[in-house]
């Protein structure tokens, strides 16, 4: 059955930025304990029918504000060289971090230690567009004759691991470091894959 015939009419793509931008706000004022879908249809103008038809779960919803903001962020690098490439990749995910959308997403991880529905999602959407996302700058690095071979699937595991642990850790223990702790991810990252 089509959506239209379930909905009785095409979802607006207006809705369904309204509800995402609902959601973020909602889990940036407070967190996930609070983070319920009346609450973000309600701030939305939407009702929570309109919300159901999109996600059916605020896990769903999570997962679906999760996407929207590494997707929009992290696709599409490519500088022209591996270090612009991954320093990119860094400025795109501090930006992420410091936007509005960052206290967002740190909530939804903090909590999917405690939700396995919502660890899977977080892991589908966050951590395998970050893995996703290195191993296409490898795989430009190679084409480009900057590194010898792609770096193995085991390798880009632990990478993507460790971009996403450092923005966590960094958010938790460090009020601001004046870029230096970019820099030096930067380097231990490039030192990683060009030993790989």
């Amino acid at each position: 059955m089509t959506e239209k015939a379930e909905a009785g009419r095409p979802k607006d793509p207006r809705v369904d930025e309204a509800l995402i931008t609902a959601a973020i706000e909602v889990l940036n004022e407070s967190g996930w304990a609070s983070f319920t879908t009346t609450a973000v249809a309600k701030r939305a103008g939407a009702s929570t029918a309109s919300l159901y038809r999109r996600w059916p779960s605020k896990q769903a919803l999570a997962g679906a504000v999760a996407r929207h903001i590494t997707h929009a962020e992290l696709r599409g690098i490519s500088t022209g060289s591996l270090e612009g490439d991954v320093r990119e990749l860094l400025t795109r995910k501090r930006r992420i971090l410091e936007a509005a959308t960052g206290p967002a997403l740190l909530s939804l991880m903090g909590q999917a230690a405690h939700d396995p529905a919502l660890r899977q999602i977080l892991r589908d959407d966050v951590y395998l567009a970050v893995r996703e996302e290195l191993g296409s700058l490898v795989a430009q690095a190679v084409v480009r004759g900057e590194l010898a071979r792609r770096t193995d699937s085991a390798q880009l595991d632990v990478l993507a691991l460790v971009l996403i642990g450092t923005a966590l850790a960094r958010s938790v223990f460090v009020e601001t470091d004046g870029g230096h702790g970019a820099e030096a991810e930067l380097r231990m990252l490039l030192a990683v894959i060009a030993s790989a």
